[in-house]
């Protein structure tokens, strides 16, 4: 349970409304950090595979800051051993969005962490994976598109077959080329596969500014000429890029949870997103690895709701501008910004009190002096 202080001066809590009613946009998450624990036990057993270490009996995840979380996340990857994996990844992944509210989301996939692994197959994943999203959207409704990730940190020629698939997938779920991998990996020398990837009708949503400094976005803007930007959160270390990103409206994908998880903060209170969002920078809320996280998408609005004392008007306008920002059909995005309409309409549910209230799993406590 998240324990967090209001910030002084509200002293009671407003009635507050069922966030995991809330219609929204995922816009990073990656489905290989969002496999079941019950799955993965599933497969590890079948196959002889190997648990990931963060990953104890009571299904708790542990990490010894981030490179400890980027060894755990293979591990995940290694236990998808065959296609009927994959198919089965997409079908419960649109099932766990769809009982957090979520009704569209765009996911990180790595077809480089699989292709060596399955006897050179760049494709067969992403082609069960999409067969298994087709299958979810069915018996859900909820739509994903996919962003297949150049892991920086693996080189030019796999990062030339991983655009080469996303290419080959445009208009078939694939909406996105990403970059993932570590931040230290020169961003320019990857720049020119951004751009075919764009001239061949993908969108740029590039990872930077997690874990180096505002120069990775800074970098990452001239080179990737992104349309989101996952993470972003270094921003807040320099006024000027902080201005700058205001003024070209792009949105970061801001995942609170996931850096306090991997040790990029200490805690929410020393999070910058409440500040990146006071100066005009459009931020959305995501969850990044839900299940490694132990945190899927209405989690982390809970949380925020939490840390920041952010009434549910405040949590409404997020939630329109993960819509916004998605790549979502314009006629789902009106749909999906009258829901949020239609939920901040409602009557709230649940009386609140001065002393403390607790709403699903997380805890929050009132101070009002």
């Amino acid at each position: 349970m998240l324990a967090a202080r209001v910030p002084a001066g509200l002293g009671t809590i407003e009635r507050m409304r069922d966030l995991r009613t809330l219609p929204k946009a995922e816009l990073h998450i990656h489905i290989e950090g969002s496999v079941r624990p019950a799955t993965l036990r599933e497969w590890a057993d079948r196959d002889g595979g190997t648990l990931p270490r963060g990953l104890t009996a009571q299904d708790a995840w542990r990490f010894d800051g981030f490179l400890d979380f980027i060894e755990n996340y293979s591990e995940v990857c290694h236990l998808l051993r065959r296609p009927e994996d994959f198919r089965r990844m997409g079908e419960e992944f649109c099932a766990d969005l769809a009982a957090t509210g979520v009704r569209h989301a765009e996911a990180v996939f790595s077809p480089a962490n699989h292709a060596a692994r399955l006897d050179g197959d760049w494709t067969g994943p992403l082609e069960a994976l999409l067969d298994g999203l087709r299958a979810g959207r069915q018996a859900t409704g909820v739509t994903v598109l996919v962003c297949p990730d150049i892991v920086r940190d693996f080189g030019p020629d796999e990062a030339e077959r991983t655009l080469q698939v996303a290419i080959a997938f445009v208009d078939r779920g694939v909406v996105a080329l990403n970059a993932a991998g570590s931040e230290r990996a020169p961003v320019a020398p990857f720049g020119p596969l951004f751009a075919r990837a764009k001239a061949a009708g993908l969108r740029s949503v590039p990872h930077a500014g997690e874990w180096a400094g505002p120069e990775n976005i800074w970098e990452t803007l001239e080179h990737y000429a992104p349309d989101r930007i996952g993470h972003g959160v270094a921003a807040a270390k320099d006024p000027r890029l902080v201005e700058h990103l205001e003024r070209i409206g792009i949105p970061l994908e801001v995942s609170p949870m996931s850096n306090v998880a991997t040790g990029v903060f200490a805690s929410l209170a020393d999070h910058p997103l409440p500040a990146l969002r006071e100066a005009g920078v459009t931020v959305t809320l995501n969850s990044d690895d839900p299940t490694m996280f132990s945190a899927w998408l209405t989690d982390v609005f809970e949380a925020a709701r939490t840390a920041w004392g952010w009434d549910d008007a405040t949590l409404a306008d997020l939630a329109r501008e993960g819509v916004r920002a998605s790549f979502a059909e314009e006629t789902q995005k009106a749909e999906m910004l009258a829901g949020v309409d239609a939920w901040l309409a409602a009557p709230p549910q649940g009386d609140g009190e001065a002393g403390g209230v607790a709403t699903g799993e997380v805890s929050i406590v009132t101070d009002s002096t």
